[in-house]
């Protein structure tokens, strides 16, 4: 049986090691937050946190979108910050609010000592910061990083409320649970995983806190229900002040929960089906392209980590070893049950993944108590240290080098690199223009991740298919495959075809110029005529 015996951790090592995570994670999250150009996931949803701080409204749609977490967070942080009007945002900008909630995610690891202890939580600190995945989607506006952030939170107080049975902490929960909601319809997963997790480790091991049981995780005995009463209220009120707006949209609050029936038919796929190994791989090895991935490291500290929480001596601490034994439970019904479904997009895991990043900490502080001292403690940190090294490579390669690439993993479906090419090139004919220039795009994603771009335009118009009048806008950007349909619309002027722009893998576009606008163009960017 494995010693419970943890290595001893200074106060002053425990917060520098703390302060170093802290520092990694802020490196690899912050800089150069828009050298990768949007996901028109990210698009769509930078475009409705403009327009939500523009209008001061939120519409929700429930058949395709999500709710208003995300979008209420990053308008409150665009006034503090003082991004200026939403026409005038960058991607870095919005990329920040998600960055932010990566670095409140490992900061929020310190709440957890008593139950990794300290190093675990610093070791598990120092994973998550440079965790490709984990920085990866900290650097994407997209829910995920702030579920994360927030099933981490309502986790930590509910630990909290099993220690010191403050009713601060069911309000906490209680908040955090309604926020989740209110930020990824697909949060019920997290609570049915951690539910049955909660329930099975105080099963097999007792409670969470001696002398305490039952659906009151801490309460009285005498009043079961009174606890989560706390919970469900304050969960409640605060998903249904989000969706409505501050009470006043009651069909999106009712939309918030009929949106499931959509849900239900895209598990099946919708066309991101995968096989049921698809996360493992993920999480695992990936070969892209020639390019080799791997969060291994991360998966077989995390395995040390819940064996030794199954079978630890744990005699003196039952409450923490519940604790571990749950925290494995729910990474593994969590990744089972997003396995199960055929809909799978890499970011889906990340709750998973993050689980067993805590699992992995705990499980780096299991072996440097095994090999105390000596050749094998020697040889074990120079084994760490180069799967640290590995995990810091993958992170530069996918954060910056391969962001949007297809060999990258993480990068689904992502706008390729070269997109930014066709932006450039509509900007200098702009710049010949002295009002907004005329657009069209016939696009069957109508124009996404373009309309963010161009949001500010008046005169750009966006059509899923070639329109039956012919068009007279002065530039058109069409899908590749619709470009014969589109000439053939074209009869009464004549039009310049610049060649093909990226978009997605396997998707390009073509541009259109009017011919007098590209005839200014070319003397504008060579006036003397070629002549040298």
């Amino acid at each position: 049986m494995f010693s419970n015996k943890a290595p001893a951790l200074s106060t002053p090592s425990f917060l520098l090691l703390a302060v170093l995570a802290m520092a990694a994670a802020a490196f690899y999250r912050l800089p150069l937050l828009d050298e990768r150009p949007m996901h028109t996931d990210e698009a769509i949803l930078a475009f409705k946190t403009a327009d939500l701080a523009t209008t001061g409204q939120f519409q929700y749609d429930p058949k395709d979108y999500h709710g208003p977490g995300l979008h209420y967070a990053a308008s409150l942080w665009s006034k503090m910050a003082f991004w200026g009007a939403p026409d005038t945002w960058h991607d870095d900008q919005l990329r920040t609010v998600t960055a932010m909630c990566g670095l409140l995610l490992i900061l929020a690891t310190l709440f957890l000592t008593d139950a990794l202890g300290r190093g675990g939580v610093v070791a598990a600190m120092l994973l998550a910061a440079i965790s490709p995945m984990q920085v990866y989607y900290s650097r994407y506006y997209i829910m995920e990083m702030p579920l994360v952030l927030l099933v981490m939170i309502a986790m930590i107080s509910f630990w909290r409320y099993t220690q010191d049975s403050r009713k601060i902490w069911l309000l906490i929960g209680g908040i955090v649970i309604g926020l989740q909601h209110a930020t990824k319809e697909t949060f019920v997963l997290n609570i049915a995983a951690g539910l049955v997790a909660w329930f099975v480790a105080q099963g097999l091991f007792g409670p969470f806190e001696p002398r305490r049981s039952g659906l009151s995780m801490g309460g009285s005995t005498r009043q079961p229900a009174k606890p989560l009463l706390w919970v469900l209220i304050s969960a409640m009120v605060v998903s249904v002040a989000m969706y409505s707006g501050g009470f006043h949209d009651w069909e999106a609050v009712k939309n918030s929960f009929t949106t499931y029936a959509s849900y239900w038919e895209r598990s099946s796929g919708a066309g991101h089906e995968k096989p049921w190994h698809y996360y493992l791989t993920l999480l695992t090895w990936r070969s892209e392209g020639g390019l080799k991935w791997s969060e291994g490291l991360i998966v077989g500290l995390a395995l040390i980590g819940m064996t030794h929480g199954l079978v630890g001596n744990h005699m003196k601490n039952g409450p923490r070893q519940a604790f571990l034994v749950f925290l494995s439970l729910y990474a593994l019904l969590l990744l089972g049950g997003y396995s199960v479904l055929a809909y799978k997009t890499p970011w889906s895991i990340l709750s998973a993944q993050h689980a067993l990043l805590l699992l992995a900490g705990y499980g780096t502080s299991v072996l440097f108590s095994i090999f105390p001292k000596g050749l094998l403690r020697n040889g074990f940190r120079i084994a760490l240290g180069l799967g640290l090294y590995h995990l810091c490579y993958q992170t530069n390669l996918a954060s910056h080098r391969y962001g949007a690439d297809a060999r990258n993993p993480w990068a689904y479906s992502h706008t390729v690199q070269a997109f930014p090419r066709l932006l450039r090139q509509v900007n200098e004919l702009q710049r010949l223009e002295p009002t907004p220039i005329s657009l069209l795009v016939v696009n069957k994603d109508l124009g996404w991740p373009m309309r963010w771009y161009w949001r500010t335009n008046p005169n750009a118009h966006y059509e899923p298919t070639v329109p039956e009048q012919e068009p007279s806008a002065s530039v058109m950007i069409c899908d590749a495959e619709a470009l014969p349909a589109l000439q053939a619309k074209i009869t009464s002027r004549s039009y310049h075809n610049p060649g093909f722009y990226g978009l997605r893998p396997n998707e390009n576009l073509v541009m259109l110029v009017e011919q007098s606008l590209w005839g200014r163009y070319e003397t504008a960017r060579n006036p003397e005529g070629g002549k040298p």
